[in-house]
């Protein structure tokens, strides 16, 4: 019988004195699952249901925030593929010898960079609403207008963008229904409805609020670590990636995942034709079971330290 769930906020101290912020969720003797979170974070309280989905699942769900986002500290001229040795000293933290990987929207590079840097370590990996390395995100073809500008406006006036998003921060703060406008705005219509509840309007804005916690200086950084270029090839990612996608996701078009399954040596694709960029969300449960039926079939029930 599994241990009664888990729930958790902590912080690790690097080697070079960082703090790296992480959050644990699910049973301690589920299956380990490290989640790679989107371009504006997503701690536990964020993502609805994830408790109970974590414990009926039978995952130990790990979610550290990446530099400069949350309790995070921030780490100038960091890349994609050295977050995986700030995630391999988690592991070694908590004890985890091998786990499983998810990764969404923009934090879909950085699962493939765990992939690919730990392949001994890493058994399987989910991707949902990823970004593909084959051009940065702000020239993807199929973008619309007004989603491309305002990335374009950040990749190239990066310190512009952090003065004018410090400066409305508290603006946001009192007033945080602007930020589940913004989702709203963005969101296919099959999810609108969805979105809509409260519980999903508090989640948006308590995650934007946790993520730039410090400021959108991390955010920021984040964006420009995965836009112009990831450092490796996602050719050479050993382990099998889940490629889950909406085909009617404006941020991430549906041609990013085509790109990767193509590029990928072992993946399964998954595409919807009505979901969007929400895609984890609704089908949490659904991805995590698959993500841990897949490690099983292959290794066999596991039991790991709590």
């Amino acid at each position: 019988m599994r241990s009664q769930a888990q729930s958790r906020c902590d912080t690790l101290v690097l080697r070079d004195g960082r703090r790296l912020a992480f959050t644990v969720a699910g049973p301690a003797d589920g299956s380990p699952v490290l989640y790679c979170h989107g371009a504006i974070g997503t701690p536990l309280d964020a993502t609805v249901d994830l408790q109970r989905i974590a414990h009926e699942a039978g995952v130990r769900y790990i979610a550290p925030s990446r530099p400069g986002i949350g309790g995070s500290d921030p780490q100038p001229g960091r890349t994609v593929l050295g977050f995986a040795d700030d995630v391999s000293t988690l592991a070694d933290a908590l004890g985890l010898d091998r786990f499983s990987v998810a990764g969404v929207s923009a934090g879909g590079p950085y699962a493939l960079a765990l992939a690919h840097r730990l392949p001994d370590r890493v058994q399987r990996v989910a991707l949902c609403s990823a970004l593909a390395p084959f051009c940065p995100p702000h020239r993807t073809p199929g973008l619309q207008q007004r989603i491309r500008l305002p990335l374009a406006v950040l990749a190239a006036a990066p310190g512009v963008v952090r003065g004018v998003g410090d400066a409305v921060l508290p603006a946001v703060a009192r007033h945080p229904g602007l930020v589940t406008r913004v989702v709203a705005a963005h969101a296919a219509p099959s999810e609108r409805e969805r979105l809509a509840s409260a519980e999903e309007r508090t989640a948006a804005s308590h995650s934007f609020l946790d993520a730039t916690c410090n400021g959108v200086g991390g955010l920021i950084d984040d964006f420009r670590t995965y836009a112009f270029g990831w450092g490796f090839d996602p050719g050479e990612v050993e382990p099998e990636v889940h490629l889950w996608h909406g085909a009617a996701d404006p941020l991430v078009p549906v041609e990013h995942v085509l790109q990767l399954a193509a590029a990928l040596p072992r993946c399964r694709v998954f595409i919807d034709p009505d979901e969007g960029h929400h895609f984890f969300r609704a089908n949490l449960r659904q991805i995590l079971a698959a993500l841990v039926a897949a490690v099983q079939l292959e290794h066999g029930p596991q039991r790991y330290p709590g």
